[in-house]
């Protein structure tokens, strides 16, 4: 028997990733258009182990619609992760995808000294970037491997917290969001809705390039709450509704009662010993 209980859900092998990852887009810059099927990422996750590498589940995110006239929307940093994830350079350059990275846990979001629980899984990509944006100084384009920065959209979307501030959209705005959301297809006034956001570091080292983070916000002792967003943008958040299994192409996954909660993909992130959680296709 699996000592990963999700991996019994999925009729799943793994697989090379699927064509739309090998685009041969040279993007230098983030899309005009809006596309409102362009603002949603995948990945899959699996745990290596000495022997294998053991599926558990796929999380969604849903990335701040395409809208300049949005102050919370930062253009810069939500096109560059959805054109690592979609692949859109891959062809060109190897290392501009996510497909192969694993999570890391930073000290500073374990709950206590026995790493018994993370709210913090960070992603540090390959280093490679997948757009090619205007330096606010020089003018000049970075490089592919060059950190960006977009200081005139952050001003619009700062917020204090805790003696720091972060960025994007604000926790609140999404809270309410997601609850409405809950309440119009439950039907219910009291319903508790799980917050995970997508974040990407402003500040610090790393800001500016393939790196980011899935938050657990909504679960984590209340002391913290959105100290865990502090030198950070918020670009997505979680698509609880989405179904976390990874399924095979060509198996029927129309069968609901084998649908996989994403929540429970994380929480098997956060409570694995084997190895860090990879991603393995997105």
């Amino acid at each position: 028997k699996s000592i990963f209980p999700l991996q019994n859900c999925y009729q799943t092998r793994l697989r090379s990733s699927p064509n739309r990852n090998a685009g041969i887009d040279n993007a230098i810059a983030p899309s005009t258009e809006k596309n409102p099927k362009n603002n949603q990422i995948f990945f899959d996750i699996a745990i290596p182990t000495n022997s294998e590498k053991i599926p558990i589940g796929r999380l969604t995110f849903r990335l701040t619609p395409h809208d300049p006239q949005n102050p919370a929307y930062l253009p810069l940093h939500t096109e560059n992760i959805l054109n690592i994830a979609s692949g859109k350079r891959r062809s060109i350059d190897p290392k501009a995808t996510y497909v192969g990275c694993s999570f890391a846990f930073s000290p500073a979001f374990i709950q206590d000294g026995s790493f018994r629980y993370r709210w913090s899984h960070e992603c540090d990509g390959f280093g490679r970037n997948a757009i090619r944006a205007a330096d606010p100084v020089t003018g000049e384009l970075t490089r592919w491997e060059e950190a960006f920065s977009d200081p005139e959209r952050l001003k619009d979307c700062t917020h204090k917290c805790f003696g720091g501030v972060y960025y994007g959209r604000r926790y609140g705005d999404v809270v309410e969001e997601l609850t409405r959301i809950a309440r119009e297809k439950d039907r219910e006034e009291n319903v508790e809705v799980p917050v995970v956001l997508l974040t990407v570091p402003i500040h610090g080292p790393k800001s500016g390039t393939s790196k980011f983070s899935i938050v657990r916000v909504g679960e984590s002792p209340r002391e913290w709450g959105e100290r865990l967003l502090l030198n950070s943008a918020v670009i997505g958040h979680l698509d609880c509704s989405a179904d976390g299994r990874i399924v095979e192409e060509g198996i029927d996954d129309t069968d609901d009662s084998e649908r996989v909660n994403p929540m429970d993909v994380l929480r098997a992130m956060a409570q694995q010993r084997m190895g860090l959680p990879t991603i393995i296709n997105c």
